[in-house]
């Protein structure tokens, strides 16, 4: 049992590196002995849901959660903490370097999923399942079209287009709000 339990959470652990830290996905379970843990763990079961009412459902909509994140709150506490603008503009690299493998992990998902695809359609269209084929061909296209608009805007990131920077944008502010909050504290101490 305890195998188990150290097999499982290596798992999420896993995950963990490849999903960022804001993003919480449900995990697959097959095992008899997890059947009697998820019973027993709803609530943890539906706070490692993602609940998407808006937007497209698919993996694209991540990237578009990050980049509208607000980063204010981090930046301020990180002035409080430390106010060297070069801590700042290293903290701006990691979040867009966060975002660059976003883009890259993604992409990696959708080109998966397409040559998945490819061969169910094929299979479909051997089989004269021409409606199942046709079905299966327009998921491609929208899977085809998102990697499309992913490398449009990671070239709009490389660009500094500021459609790309709102995160990092609200980081900064939040982070002057910091120096501002410091630099007042330190003025009304004297």
């Amino acid at each position: 049992m305890a195998l188990l339990k150290k097999l499982f959470s290596s798992k999420q652990v896993a995950n963990s590196d490849v999903i960022p830290a804001d993003v919480n996905v449900k995990q697959d379970t097959n095992s008899d002995d997890n059947n009697q843990v998820e019973d027993t763990k709803d609530d943890e079961r539906k706070n490692n849901l993602i609940k998407i009412t808006w937007g497209t459902g698919m993996p694209i909509d991540v990237i578009f959660c990050f980049i509208h994140k607000n980063f204010e709150e981090e930046g301020y506490q990180d002035a409080l903490v430390n106010t060297d603008l070069n801590y700042r503009e290293t903290k701006v690299g990691i979040i867009r370097n966060d975002l660059e493998m976003l883009f890259k992990r993604i992409s990696l998902k959708y080109k998966g999923d397409i040559r998945m695809l490819d061969i169910k359609i094929e299979n479909a269209r051997n089989a004269y399942a021409l409606s199942s084929a046709a079905l299966l061909q327009a998921r491609r296209d929208t899977y085809e079209e998102h990697l499309s608009e992913i490398e449009n805007m990671e070239k709009l990131l490389e660009a500094g287009d500021s459609k790309m920077m709102t995160m990092i944008e609200s980081y900064r502010r939040g982070f002057m709000k910091g120096i501002a909050a410091m630099t007042l504290k330190f003025i009304n101490n004297e």
